[in-house]
């Protein structure tokens, strides 16, 4: 019974248990090169923007992502109820291919179109509204961060180490942003022309 309820509920990130050569290319390392360069720019800036607070930047990528998950919604229905044949034949060889709980039992299923742009929908449902949630979050506790950075101050006599816990919360985020960008433009060339391919 748990078995099966962690499956349902983490299908979501299904997409990144896709098998297929280029996949990687999408899920991780575009996403991590963004990443670098992002932390990169950031890190060479003569003056900082701010993170948090009422003018930071996790206050201005949470406006825009909070309006990502409708989307995403609807893209999913879409894809779920589209009417075209061609859909539901299995991808060109070598055809993507993802594990599947089938009584029970793991099961390798060759993907659809129709399939393989369930799970990019579903995956990006699950990246807008975890990141949505991340940055509410950021922006509740903001004040409580600032108290949290004072404090591990005091305590060390250093900055090093708020440096590496923001650096691994921010990597974190910046990466969660990236592989939605990266995965948002995936879908768009394949509702676009890739679909319409035979």
């Amino acid at each position: 019974m748990l078995k099966q309820l962690i499956y349902e509920l983490s299908r979501g990130f299904a997409y990144r248990g896709i098998s297929h050569g280029e996949m990687r290319t999408y899920t991780t390392w575009l996403p991590l090169l963004l990443t670098i360069l992002a932390g990169a720019f950031y890190a060479v800036l003569p003056v900082k923007p701010a993170l948090i607070g009422s003018s930071g930047l996790a206050g201005s990528v949470l406006t825009l992502v909070s309006t990502l998950p409708g989307f995403y919604f609807a893209g999913l229905a879409a894809v779920a109820t589209f009417g075209s044949a061609t859909m539901d034949h299995e991808m060109p060889a070598p055809a993507p291919e993802v594990e599947m709980r089938v009584r029970g039992q793991q099961v390798p299923v060759k993907l659809t179109r129709r399939l393989f742009l369930s799970y990019l929908f579903s995956y990006l449902v699950i990246l807008s509204f975890g990141l949505c949630l991340a940055l509410m979050a950021i922006n509740a506790f903001a004040p409580s961060i600032h108290v949290l950075q004072a404090a591990i101050g005091r305590w060390t006599g250093v900055a090093w180490p708020w440096l590496i816990v923001k650096g691994a919360v921010g990597l974190t985020l910046t990466f969660t942003l990236a592989s939605m960008v990266v995965s948002t433009l995936h879908g768009v060339f394949f509702l676009a022309e890739k679909i319409h391919q035979p």
